[in-house]
């Protein structure tokens, strides 16, 4: 037989009051197990702020008393920062995206001016990644500004000065050499892409071998590829490549090797395995990828005009945008409107050569500027009479116009004699590294 807890005793007299304060004292008792549960977790967390207070302080004393005994430099302890990690949209300020994360408009006045002879905060970019670090009670404790592929601007709270620090710092890659490679099916820049690569690599080897291969015209399936190129990465994610070492392009069974190695002015320059610079006085082709749709011809039925009459260049057809780049060095006598060939620009080379680029949507460069091999000097449009997007590219030698497909330009100075020994010591390892690392990646994926 089971036993009910003793109520109290009902007051005789029926005062309401006695008989409320009777209801909690009976509530009070049956359920103070449950009342009390929350007031000891409050209790238990309190004295594990506390002790964790404690340990810290003790924790520091203690690093403190053992860097004064060993004379060095005492860091505290410093609790976990808070990350915030975003990206600039387009027409974004800096002053918008830190209001928007909570910072005071005069904390951030402080940050953009403190930055002035380091770097220009309005000079941020649309996608350009930013971090903000705040301590455990929410003081700000960092800003930072990824400013491009090599450097980011940190912006830190000194606290024992009290004072707001810049400072442009380098990414820590970590570098890795990887050989690639592949057959062409189509084009390098799908045979890059099948291969797992970035388009960049497909640019970086037309650079290399751009003086002896048309890549809109010569490339043909079956041609293939090797290469050993440095490959960038932060916390263990690739980032970007760096130089390519060696390469070696099959095309219509002649393989064309370069080796990048130092010219006679201290730059970066790519070799045959004889010592004979790749890079000739003039690139094949002004654009990096395209297709000739009109060739050179002393009567050809203009497309508009419906005349025959001389096209004295070659068309390549690009998307509106395309960059086009001078195929050798020179100095710009002619950059503006001329007629039928829409927006132009025409160079002065050495040899008695011009070039001209055509129908371009946009011109880069101005009448008298002086331009390197490789460098931008406009961008693929329609102007004047034209069917549509395309460059009319066009060379003259003496003043007599000459065939851009066939022209034979003479290469850059080779390897001088008082380098070549270290250039073909450089040459063998770096030949036998492209070698053994691609036998050895075609062997892990039998």
């Amino acid at each position: 037989m089971t036993h009910s807890p003793p109520r109290s005793p009902a007051p005789k007299d029926g005062n309401r009051n006695a008989r409320k304060w009777i209801a909690v004292g009976n509530f009070l008792g049956r359920y103070r197990r449950i009342l009390l549960a929350p007031l000891v977790l409050i209790l238990a967390i309190f004295g594990m702020i506390s002790y964790r207070s404690t340990y810290q302080t003790r924790r520091n004393q203690a690093a403190a008393a053992a860097a004064a005994k060993m004379q060095i430099p005492f860091k505290p302890f410093m609790p976990e920062f808070k990350e915030i990690t975003g990206s600039f949209q387009r027409n974004q300020t800096v002053t918008e995206v830190l209001l928007q994360q909570g910072l005071p408009l005069s904390l951030i006045h402080q940050i953009i001016d403190c930055t002035l002879p380091v770097y220009d905060l309005a000079k941020v970019k649309a996608e350009q990644l930013y971090w903000l670090y705040f301590t455990e009670d929410g003081k700000f404790r960092d800003f930072r500004y990824h400013v491009d592929d090599e450097r980011y601007l940190t912006v830190y709270h000194d606290v024992a000065n009290d004072q707001l620090v810049p400072v442009l710092k380098n990414f820590q890659f970590e570098t890795r050499v990887v050989p690639v490679s592949a057959a062409i099916e189509s084009s390098l820049f799908a045979s890059v892409m099948d291969a797992g690569e970035k388009d960049q690599l497909a640019l970086d080897l037309a650079d290399i071998f751009g003086s002896d291969i048309d890549f809109y015209t010569d490339i043909q399936k079956g041609d293939s590829f090797r290469v050993l190129v440095e490959k960038k990465y932060l916390d263990n994610r690739f980032s970007k490549y760096g130089v390519i070492l060696a390469a070696a392009f099959t095309n219509e069974q002649k393989e064309f090797v370069g080796i990048r190695f130092e010219d006679e002015n201290g730059k970066p320059a790519y070799y045959a395995p004889d010592g004979k610079a790749l890079k000739k006085s003039f690139l094949k082709s002004p654009l990096k990828y395209g297709r000739i749709t009109s060739g050179f011809s002393m009567a050809r039925r203009h497309p508009i005009l419906k005349i025959v009459r001389p096209h004295l260049g070659v068309d390549y057809a690009a998307p509106v945008g395309t960059p086009v780049q001078s195929v050798g060095a020179g100095k710009v006598i002619r950059a503006g409107r001329n007629g039928g060939a829409g927006k132009m620009v025409t160079i002065r080379h050495s040899g008695g050569y011009e070039t001209s680029y055509l129908h371009l949507s946009r011109i880069a460069v101005k009448t008298g500027a002086h331009v390197g091999q490789g460098d931008v000097i406009g961008y693929v449009g329609s102007t004047g009479l034209s069917t549509g997007p395309h460059l009319d590219f066009r060379i003259r030698h003496h003043g007599k116009a000459i065939n851009p497909s066939k022209v034979i330009f003479p290469p850059n100075p080779p390897v001088s004699p008082s380098k070549f020994d270290r250039f073909a010591a450089v040459r063998n390892k770096l030949i036998d590294d492209l070698r053994l690392m691609i036998d050895d990646s075609k062997q892990a994926l039998r």
